[in-house]
């Protein structure tokens, strides 16, 4: 009636290993340096973390897990400690999926002080936490280790007073007896089926549906790794298309038609003020430039006047929502300022046209921006907004 490894894993290692058991919340998944597949949770305030090569994390919101863990720290930073699970060790002892409440446990502890003794007790609280209480008594030279639990729908004091019945013959003392693992959860898991047969169905039906969701959980996982492969696969032909000629060319190119252009090329530069004691003058000219922009995602007709009229600076910029907007107020705008020099262009970027032309083959640089002379055929419209993509995509 629980998730169990058969391996018992004793590690000797230089890390500290302790023991715990509780309610799993907060449960996330990443890609670890090592390439593996760490999954973390928490049980209550503290988080704990397992490496697996499997991206389906082996706990879920809700379960009732023991386990042991080592006791790391990161090798960069402020060698901060972590907790590390031992995979070997994770015992599933009550599903998410069970849909009535826990009374209590009954439990098996041993004791390196107290070779083959096991004690056998019961607690409404968790496991982890008995023993630990168990072991700051200071008549108990050493720590007492958890051996097994069982939780109990019903009342677990009932279900140990059982048990100590099935296992009197071998007791050493008021909660110890001398008798393998195995026949002291024999004794348990009989005085529970004895005592709440039907409580012992319910538990096997919620192992059941974690069955269940744990093949839906994988089918889903499944799914999702393959729209990631698409997604990525995707992702490196865009950005393939953007290094190529072509990319940048749509990406970073522009079109710019001449409406009509300066008599002759005007001085941009502003008299000196010595010049202008000698009553040197520039001539005036005027500029029509029409910029297409997106903001957000409509796009704008953006028209700027500039220039020079009578020895005065000219900059007054107009934006419209539509081209006809705009081309009506540069009719207004070429009656305003008569100037016989002057000069309109429209300049649209490739990003806001869907079918731009071909960049001709004598443009090596294809960050540039091509003469046409008109915009029949564009199809102008606003640039797809650029899709962010994960790291641990």
């Amino acid at each position: 009636m629980t998730i169990d490894s058969t391996a018992r894993r004793r590690p000797a290692g230089r890390h500290k290993v302790k023991q715990a058991d509780g309610v799993v919340t907060k449960c996330s998944s990443r890609v670890a340096k090592s390439g593996n597949q760490a999954h973390s949770f928490y049980i209550g305030n503290d988080q704990f973390s397992i490496f697996t090569d499997d991206q389906l994390s082996p706990v879920a919101v809700g379960d009732r897990v023991r386990f042991e863990y080592e006791i790391r720290h990161l090798r960069s930073g402020y060698r901060r400690e972590y907790f590390s699970v031992i995979p070997e060790s994770l015992i599933i002892y009550v599903p998410s999926e069970l849909d009535v409440p826990i009374e209590g446990n009954v439990y098996i502890l041993s004791n390196p002080s107290m070779p083959a003794l096991l004690k056998v007790g019961y607690t409404t609280g968790t496991v982890a936490k008995r023993a630990s209480e168990l072991s700051g008594v200071t008549s108990v030279p050493t720590g007492f280790r958890i051996e097994w639990s069982l939780p109990i729908l019903g009342d677990p004091k009932a279900v140990e007073q059982r048990a100590h019945a099935h296992l009197a013959p071998h007791r050493h003392g008021k909660e110890f007896f001398k008798v393998s693992l195995d026949e002291a959860k024999g004794a348990c898991t009989r005085a529970f089926a004895e005592l709440y047969p039907d409580h012992a169905l319910t538990m096997d039906d919620a192992f059941a549906k974690r069955a269940e969701a744990e093949i839906q959980r994988r089918k889903d996982l499944e799914e999702r790794a393959v729209e990631q492969q698409k997604e990525r696969q995707k992702l490196a032909q865009e950005r393939a298309f953007d290094a190529s000629r072509e990319g940048q060319w749509r990406k970073e190119g522009a079109c710019e038609v001449v409406l009509f252009d300066y008599q002759y090329k005007p001085n941009f530069d502003r008299p000196s003020f010595f010049a202008k004691l000698f009553g040197a003058k520039f001539q005036d000219f005027i500029v029509f430039k029409i910029e297409v922009r997106q903001h957000a995602e409509a796009i704008h007709w953006t028209l700027m006047v500039s220039g020079r009229l009578q020895e005065k600076s000219v900059w007054k910029p107009q934006t419209f929502s539509t081209r006809q907007e705009c081309m009506e107020q540069l009719a207004m705008a070429m009656e305003e300022y008569s100037v016989s020099n002057r000069r309109a262009t429209i300049h649209i970027p490739n990003a806001l046209i869907e079918n731009p032309p071909i960049l001709p083959d004598e443009y090596r640089n294809p960050r540039v921006t091509l003469s046409l002379s008109s915009l029949d055929g564009l199809a102008i419209r606003p640039a797809p907004a650029k899709q962010r993509h994960s790291r641990y995509s």
